[in-house]
């Protein structure tokens, strides 16, 4: 009994754990038929992605100290019921405007509800091993919810229309809310009671997130080296260092810098930001290419990165817990992010002279899901690594947090590279091909940092003792 509890615990918390990664990407097939239909601006089409993935970068901590400060359930069920209205009106946007609002309020809903789902899973699972096998699960839902966007993205678009990538949400929201009684309360930590929600800090990391994805994304008007591009990401910096130093002086802050300063929490953290960055361009490019230059339809480009899905799948499902448990976790995103950028530079490579997809495109994603999905469960786990309970919802936002930031960040830089290439008369496919690689630099400097700043299981022992 208290096993199939236990099981339909993981199934309701990692099925929205997939519906929110789902739902950063399952927009992006249907782009086209979403500009045609609202008549967005090709820059300006970038915010139906990116307008959710910022709102949940800026507010996943805050949605993790409210799990720790007011009841993990409760902020979950809270967060679920406003990601799925938001969901349900988004459906009837009728303006650019409106359809960025509601992608703003379904990543607000989904920053809510994903912190306090990954603080619940810690609960449920509280035994080391079954917790690592419970991340694992997690991570490759999480990972395969990405990629299935893309896919069911192809085939609602082709089969129902733009709109019921949103709709889908509101069937699935609704069956989660009728079984969460069967979830844990996650009362309210008593370290955490008295405190208060660091409202002045989320709006600062919001505010920074936002401005450095618009950075890049208005460089499209005025280019990458133009002194505005410049000014706005300098004023990204100083808003996000601002929230910093605000974290150190405020009695209850949304990231205390003792969790955050830990070697293994904030390496982990730098790691997924920067690997992250290649997520959003990787996916968008390849949609891209395979129906602007290769004439794939909607559904038939779902497809082609289904291969992708499994390799993400059944390396962090399978081949990276078992990794982790005989190497431990630095080895293993050494290695995971090795095979990630062999990937991305074999994608890149070949996307500037595409020739069909399994010449140019099968090969590199594949190793690149590969490579992915080893690393990132391997991260999840060092990034909870010994934080007390009382934090574990803090935990779970910070790596959220990163992780779309570095994935809305990296996919305003990739557009804006492919437009510069464009630009100087690149052809679409050089301009595709000049955004994968930079991307592949970006997680070469989080293969770097992971190097040099994540403990070995040795310093993680003699920490511990």
């Amino acid at each position: 009994m208290l096993l199939s509890h236990r099981q339909l615990c993981l199934l309701l918390l990692c099925t929205t754990q997939f519906v929110a990664l789902l739902d950063f990407s399952i927009t992006m097939i249907p782009l086209p038929q979403i500009q045609h239909s609202l008549g967005f601006t090709p820059g300006g089409l970038q915010w139906v992605i990116n307008a959710y993935g910022v709102a949940i970068a800026g507010f996943l901590l805050l949605g993790g100290r409210a799990a720790d400060l007011f009841g993990r359930r409760r902020v979950f069920i809270a967060g679920l019921l406003l990601f799925t209205a938001a969901s349900l009106l988004g459906g009837f946007s009728h303006s650019p405007a409106m359809l960025v609002a509601t992608r703003a309020l379904q990543g607000f809903g989904a920053a809510m509800f994903s912190p306090a789902a990954f603080s619940l899973l810690l609960a449920v699972f509280p035994e080391p091993a079954q917790r690592n096998r419970a991340l694992g699960a997690w991570t490759a839902v999480a990972a395969s919810g990405f990629v299935a966007g893309l896919i069911l993205g192809g085939f609602i678009t082709d089969l129902l229309g733009w709109r019921w990538v949103l709709w889908i949400n509101v069937p699935v929201g609704l069956l989660v809310l009728a079984l969460s009684p069967a979830l844990p309360q996650g009362r309210p930590d008593a370290a955490a009671a008295g405190g208060s929600l660091d409202v002045w800090g989320a709006l600062l990391v919001a505010s920074g997130a936002a401005t450095l994805v618009f950075a890049f994304a208005n460089s499209e008007h005025v280019g990458l080296a133009h002194p505005l591009t410049f000014a706005l990401v300098a004023l990204a910096l100083a808003l996000l260092a601002l929230f910093v130093w605000v974290e150190g002086r405020v009695a209850a802050p949304l990231m205390p810098l003792a969790v955050f300063l830990r070697r293994s929490t904030g390496g982990a953290n730098v790691v997924s930001l920067l690997a992250n960055t290649a997520l959003g361009p990787t996916f968008v490019v390849v949609a891209l290419a395979m129906q602007e230059v290769l004439g794939f339809s909607a559904t038939r480009t779902g497809l082609g990165l289904l291969p992708m899905a499994v390799a993400f799948t059944l390396a962090s499902a399978w081949a990276g817990p078992a990794l982790i448990a005989r190497w431990g976790t630095k080895p293993v995103i050494v290695g995971g992010l090795l095979l990630f950028i062999g990937g991305l530079a074999m994608l890149g490579a070949s996307l500037a002279t595409l020739a069909s997809w399994a010449a140019s495109i099968l090969p590199g994603t594949v190793l690149a899901g590969i490579g992915y999905g080893l690393a990132f469960p391997a991260w999840t786990v060092a990034g909870i690594d010994g934080v007390p309970e009382a934090d574990h919802g803090l935990a779970g936002g910070m790596l959220t947090t990163t992780q779309e930031v570095g994935s809305a960040v990296g996919l305003a830089v990739g557009v804006a590279v492919s437009i510069a290439v464009l630009a100087g008369g690149g052809t679409a496919a050089q301009g595709y091909s000049s955004a994968i690689l930079v991307s592949a630099c970006l997680v070469a400097a989080g293969l770097a940092c992971a190097i040099a700043i994540l403990p070995g299981k040795a310093a993680r022992q003699e920490a511990a003792s």
